[in-house]
């Protein structure tokens, strides 16, 4: 018994070209295909399907009758089999005349169907991993949006209550040192502070942190915090740089002084500090 199989006309609008072919699977084929001469237009391809024998007559005499169109390329996969576009319409009307004249017993489809996919283990495991990832760039997108809510509350609470705070900063280059005078200065209250300006973002083409407090010194009743401008980081992440954008709008109407402070706070060197306890643990 002879096995079916099909003869197409496949379609490559970027090369505007046509293939003439055969194929027992013809989307199989069209896979390694579209790796040499790029995406078929499935919609305005053809299809017959006819015993394998036939198949194998019907694309000789296309071949033949086509030659004039050949495309002239002289090397890739079925590189022999290539016509231009314009041999599309010959090519349908052969087939039709062999059709009408009883030569063959089949129906020339407009269209290549492409098969219904059923995800196995792995696409079910590739789903889960997308949710996943999903999942863990929401709830980065709320953190961050929250760190960013304390920094501006703190902010806020900076501006509308610095007659009963004493603060001072200085800019020097890109990094902020915000200067605290406060007896009751808790670590606690350091770290929560620290932690605002620590920032960690997991997307579909990122995953890193970035810790923009690069340093807390003490001396004293001074706390002085380092933290460096995000506008000035082109690496930030785009999430972060938009919302650092905005808060950095609300810190630009903090004045560099408190109302309660009556004499400049010194910038703290960290370098001294440093020095200073590495000396006290030697005493020690």
């Amino acid at each position: 018994m002879d096995p079916p199989s099909f003869l197409y006309l496949l379609l490559f609008p970027a090369q505007k070209m046509m293939k003439v072919g055969k194929a027992n699977n013809i989307y199989n084929r069209i896979q390694s295909l579209k790796r040499v001469w790029g995406d078929v237009d499935y919609a305005h391809s053809y299809r017959i399907a006819l015993p394998q024998s036939e198949v194998f007559k019907l694309e000789k005499m296309l071949h033949f009758l086509l030659a004039k169109y050949q495309t002239g390329i002289d090397a890739g996969d079925g590189y022999t089999e290539l016509f231009s576009i314009e041999a599309l319409e010959p090519a349908i009307k052969h087939i039709h005349y062999v059709i009408e004249h009883g030569v063959i017993n089949a129906q020339l489809l407009q269209g290549i169907e492409k098969p219904q996919l059923r995800p196995g283990k792995s696409a079910a495991h590739r789903h889960a991993e997308m949710k996943k990832r999903s999942d863990t760039m929401i709830s980065n997108v709320v953190t961050v949006t929250e760190q960013f809510s304390r920094i501006n509350r703190l902010l806020l609470i900076l501006l509308f209550k610095q007659h009963r705070l004493r603060y001072q900063y200085d800019i020097e280059g890109n990094t902020i040192l915000f200067r605290v005078a406060d007896n009751r200065t808790d670590q606690r209250d350091v770290h929560k502070i620290m932690r605002m300006f620590s920032f960690f973002i997991e997307d579909f083409r990122y995953m890193g942190g970035t810790n923009y407090c690069s340093g807390v010194f003490g001396e004293g009743t001074v706390t002085q915090y380092n933290v460096e401008l995000i506008s000035g980081d082109p690496d930030a992440h785009p999430l972060v740089a938009y919302l650092a954008s905005q808060t950095e709008r609300l810190f630009n109407k903090l004045p560099s002084r408190s109302a309660l402070l009556m004499e400049d706070l010194p910038i703290l060197e960290s370098s001294r500090i440093l020095r200073s306890v590495l000396q006290s643990e030697d005493e020690a």
